[in-house]
């Protein structure tokens, strides 16, 4: 990955979020579709690396290179992936705009009740503080009364938002400042322009971000906050997609590319304990 990728991402996204509407990134869909392939259209906010993000406007990434093994070893399909913002993802999926939601999306009760999801990584949260700043949090206890930027609309915020009340009001200690961007890497350039005091977000998005920003940026974080189980989003009753894509998982996890895939980024697949948690 380049080391100016959030930089670059984050102007991206701002001009994609500005014009409002939805771009097909650079895929070999329209080329192979002639040839017979099926075309699967995936709705993904490509603002978020390590897991998806867009280098030079080509999908790259940890989903994209999960996907793009998964279609080789089908043989029948391309993915086409198409850069919208998370706000868009359900809708859009639910609209048939999009087959597919491959966007690091958690599994919660929330998003079961309006789409499937088929699991396929576990994770957890990381804290971000800039270099030269006095801040060292260890763990939820010490986001008390400091000014905290998380993703907006995602499980991110809302956790902060439950640990300012759980563990910070409900024991006396002064309540979290939550402010909440558009992206990921918007939320890191407010880390750096002194907005914020601390980011709050993936734990693997977190270490890409101190690998692009050397010597702005570190983790303090020690302790667990959330773990939990990313999965890939499907239309409720598209029993046919989700067969493909569980056949493909199926056929990566046998061939290797799938763990190799997922410890290059130190991630984890979910185990069955982890996977009936979430999926209840």
């Amino acid at each position: 990955m380049k080391k100016n990728t959030v930089l670059t991402v984050t102007a991206l996204a701002g001009a994609l979020f500005l014009s409002g509407c939805t771009k097909k990134t650079e895929t070999a869909a329209d080329s192979t579709a002639a040839a017979g392939q099926k075309v699967l259209t995936i709705g993904s906010d490509m603002t978020f690396p390590p897991y998806e993000f867009l280098d030079n406007g080509k999908p790259s990434g940890i989903d994209v290179e999960i996907m793009a093994k998964m279609a080789e070893l089908d043989g029948n399909y391309q993915p086409e992936w198409i850069d919208t913002r998370w706000a868009n993802l359900i809708p859009g999926l639910k609209s048939q705009k999009f087959d597919v939601l491959f966007s690091s999306m958690y599994i919660t009760k929330e998003r079961l009740a309006q789409i499937d999801m088929i699991p396929y990584y576990k994770t957890d949260i990381s804290l971000l503080v800039r270099v030269d700043s006095d801040l060292a949090p260890k763990g939820p206890n010490d986001l008390c009364g400091r000014t905290v930027g998380a993703m907006k609309g995602t499980a991110f915020a809302t956790q902060v938002q439950d640990i300012s009340k759980d563990r910070c009001v409900a024991k006396g200690k002064p309540a979290i400042t939550v402010r909440e961007f558009e992206t990921s890497p918007q939320t890191t350039q407010a880390l750096l322009a002194h907005a914020v005091e601390i980011q709050y977000d993936d734990a693997a998005v977190m270490t890409a971000a101190t690998k692009n920003l050397p010597g702005k940026v570190k983790i303090t974080s020690t302790e667990q906050f959330f773990p939990i189980v990313g999965g890939i989003g499907v239309r409720k009753g598209d029993t046919a997609t989700r067969k493909l894509l569980e056949d493909g998982l199926n056929k990566i996890k046998a061939s290797g590319d799938y763990s190799k895939i997922l410890a290059a980024y130190g991630l984890k697949e979910p185990s069955a304990e982890d996977i009936a948690a979430v999926m209840k």
